[in-house]
């Protein structure tokens, strides 16, 4: 099979062969790009095959996307039911710790799966796993219906989550540096805004921040109300100071990482369900479609936003 593999801060198309062992073979029908992966080639990682945003059909012909993180099920966190915060949900974790889904075919554990509803389509199913992160996020701010938010960065998990929070009735206003990113917006319902300073007024009962950056992070603390809620999606990829305009408006702070998969909430399932009820927001979110043995192209191309890029899937 054809596989795109790390090698030292870029990406090769390779044969490798179907893998064999524990585990469900999964024939992948689309894969995402993620900014994480971007920042991980950077750093020089080697070896193994990318992609941990993707889903495919089973032997038995089920769509299913696939949750790349793992667990010990045996933990404090496990027993806590917050499995995505256990040890193993990163040493196991597929396209960066193990192979992943950039790739013809893929074995995956059956608790991983997540069987698709009517409605999400093979070419649609890797966008699951990122709605699945922004489905998570939300979830941990749980904004009010008619509630006002704040989403900096319209990247594909910043127009993720303002379509997560227009689902659930909130007024959303997003930060969005490209044409390309505020035409998107706008086209999710979404209304583009200009960076809040020190100098705004507090309009905002929450603010996400899908860039977590020191100037994302302020832009958030900026245009909070005080009391109000900041979400960070994913990684601080360089250090960000707080200051004490977050103490005086006595904001509250909420990191947010991977999905819920427990029996109170299945962050997959929500995303799957939203996805399937909204089509529209993949043809929105996805700009570019590229086939696996273009996989260099396709990181390139995620890797230059300013050339329109927002979410570059992948197809075997």
């Amino acid at each position: 099979m054809l596989a795109a593999v790390a090698d030292n801060g870029s990406v090769r198309v390779v044969e490798r062969d179907v893998p064999e062992g524990d585990g469900e073979l999964i024939r992948i029908t689309s894969s995402g790009i993620c900014g994480s992966d971007l920042h991980l080639l950077a750093a020089g990682v080697s070896g193994v095959v990318m992609g941990h945003e993707f889903g495919g059909t089973t032997e038995t012909g089920r769509l299913v996307a696939v949750r790349p993180t793992g667990q010990c099920g045996v933990c404090t966190e496990c027993g806590r039911g917050l499995g995505h915060l256990c040890r193993d949900a990163g040493r196991a974790l597929l396209g960066i710790s193990r192979d992943g889904g950039l790739a013809e075919f893929a074995r995956v554990d059956p608790s991983r799966l997540v069987e698709m509803p009517a409605g999400v389509g093979p070419s649609q199913v890797a966008l699951v796993e990122p709605l699945a992160v922004v489905v998570h996020g939300v979830e941990r701010v749980r904004p009010e219906p008619g509630s006002r938010a704040l989403v900096v960065g319209a990247g594909s998990i910043g127009l993720l989550c303002g379509a997560v929070l227009r689902d659930r009735k909130v007024e959303v206003d997003i930060v969005a540096r490209h044409p390309h990113q505020r035409e998107a917006a706008e086209r999710l319902g979404l209304v583009p805004t200009g960076t809040p300073t020190s100098t705004s007024h507090s309009l905002y009962d929450s603010a996400f921040d899908a860039v977590c950056s020191q100037q994302s992070f302020d832009a958030c603390v900026a245009g909070l109300r005080p009391r109000g809620f900041l979400l960070e999606f994913g990684m601080f990829w360089t250090p960000v100071t707080m200051s004490n305009a977050l103490l005086m408006k006595e904001v509250t702070l909420l990191p947010s990482i991977f999905y819920s998969h427990d029996h109170a909430n299945e962050d997959f399932v929500g995303a799957a369900d939203l996805l399937a009820r909204q089509p529209g927001i993949a043809s929105v979110v996805v700009t570019h479609r590229l086939a696996l043995d273009e996989a260099a192209e396709a990181v390139r191309c995620a890797d230059d936003r300013a050339a329109g890029a927002i979410k570059v899937h992948v197809f075997p």
